[in-house]
């Protein structure tokens, strides 16, 4: 699969008249940080876990806009919704009031992908099947489950066209967005 995505992102760089040089270096990068994601299991500090999931976020921003395939984008947010994981375990150590609700999204984790995109928004990025909460760090953190597993649902339904894509890469852009709140929460 590496060889598949550095391969589709290389044909797309190239494509775009860089030198050839800078294509390899840009693979190579793009490259490094999705298979630093299959690296997560056993972080050392939370920090580590941070720098980790955000590389991998913006791996997979690269993935989308270079068209990669289906197979790719579903593969690497599958990992980032996996990369979330041990991120909220130890947002809970720091934040036991998300305990109940970052708990109930993770044992929700494999099934968030096989639902259609409308139960996904009303039941998890508008908290339906959530229990409530009263900081909103625990609505930040559960974003970095969500919005990839968004991502590994339309992958598995298709992305089609570029306002699929578009869609897409804004979940990927928005999770950016929550993370900076989620990395805020960590230094306070």
């Amino acid at each position: 699969m590496k060889k598949i995505l550095c391969t589709a992102l290389l044909i797309a760089l190239t494509a775009c008249n860089e030198s050839s040089s800078h294509s390899e270096k840009s693979s190579n990068t793009i490259e490094q940080k999705v298979s630093s994601t299959t690296t997560l299991t056993k972080p050392t500090a939370p920090l580590s876990l941070l720098t980790n999931y955000k590389n991998a976020a913006e791996a997979l921003v690269v993935l989308i806009d270079s068209e990669g395939v289906e197979t790719d984008i579903e593969s690497a947010s599958a990992a980032l919704v996996q990369a979330s994981k041990p991120i909220l375990r130890s947002f809970i150590k720091k934040f036991p009031q998300c305990q109940e609700y970052l708990t109930t999204l993770d044992k929700a984790a494999d099934t968030i992908p096989t639902l259609t995109l409308a139960e996904i928004e009303s039941g998890y990025h508008a908290d339906g099947k959530l229990p409530a909460i009263t900081d909103a760090n625990c609505y930040h953190a559960k974003d970095l489950l969500v919005h990839p597993a968004t991502v590994q649902a339309m992958a598995k339904i298709g992305i089609n066209n570029a306002q699929q894509r578009a869609n897409a890469k804004a979940e990927i852009v928005e999770v950016i967005s929550h993370f900076s709140q989620v990395e805020q929460a960590y230094k306070e």
